[in-house]
């Protein structure tokens, strides 16, 4: 995480130079790797490795979703303590300072995501600024529905005049549990995960076992227009369950 008082925007992750490199070179041996295994030449792994390029922008992505998914259990953590001291009978500013004293003694890294945006709105809150409004700042940078949602219901509830503490104290435990049910989907999908993974692989390293070790019996694939529509049909079947698997682990809560 960025030091200083820079807000983040965790919907886009902006890689540095080096990060880029490191991506672009694992993707080019990989691509490469792909390309020869499956075709026995040299030119077309080389073409394959020149899409390497676009790698850091889908590696962003997925940097990005990892960023908010840490985000998203630091803010139940978080929710955790806010509800804790909305029991006791403080205010919500009360609250939220109890809470981030919490984090701190929760979390040791002080630019940890939660602790700076809890910091964040407290500065806001010591300005006489009203705490919705730094809530509804945080939740449309996190991208993350579940502080959206409970950014709503504070604003609902400020403007409304309804019981603030009570509602926001039952929020904060729907939306702890909801964060739970996604974790515990995520625990119990781990092994299929892993065997998604295996199963992507293992075509490519029985391909390399018979080329490399099959004395000759796959040349016929390398030598005609045919074995090479073959081998590439056979490519894109595998991108396809690829695509198609990562679609079937997307679940949402």
């Amino acid at each position: 995480m960025k030091s200083g008082t820079e807000l983040i925007n965790y919907k886009v992750y902006v890689m540095d130079k080096r990060e880029r490199v490191k991506y672009m070179l694992q993707a080019a041996a990989a691509l490469f790797a792909v390309g020869y295994v499956f075709f026995s030449n040299i030119i077309i792994a080389l073409i394959f490795s020149s899409a390497a390029f676009l790698y850091p922008k889908y590696k962003s992505k997925e940097l990005a979703q990892e960023r908010r998914a840490e985000l998203n259990l630091q803010f139940k953590d978080a929710l955790y303590s806010l509800s804790s001291s909305l029991s006791s009978g403080r205010s919500l500013e009360s609250g939220v300072r109890a809470a981030l004293s919490d984090l701190r003694v929760l979390y040791s890294d002080d630019n940890t995501y939660i602790i700076k945006e809890f910091e964040y709105i407290y500065r806001k809150m010591e300005l006489n600024e009203p705490i919705e409004t730094a809530m509804f700042n945080f939740a449309e940078r996190s991208g993350l529905e579940d502080i959206r949602n409970f950014a709503d219901v504070m604003s609902i509830c400020k403007r409304s005049g309804g019981n603030l503490v009570q509602v926001v104290k039952n929020t904060s435990n729907i939306i702890s549990d909801k964060i739970e049910i996604r974790q515990d989907i995520d625990l119990l999908l781990t092994k299929q995960k892993y065997e998604q993974k295996l199963l992507n692989i293992m075509p490519l390293v029985f391909i390399a076992l018979i080329k490399f070790g099959g004395s000759g019996y796959m040349d016929s694939l390398y030598t005609s227009i045919k074995g090479y529509l073959l081998m590439g049909a056979a490519l894109g079947i595998l991108v396809i369950s690829y695509a198609a698997s990562q679609k079937i682990f997307q679940i949402k809560v």
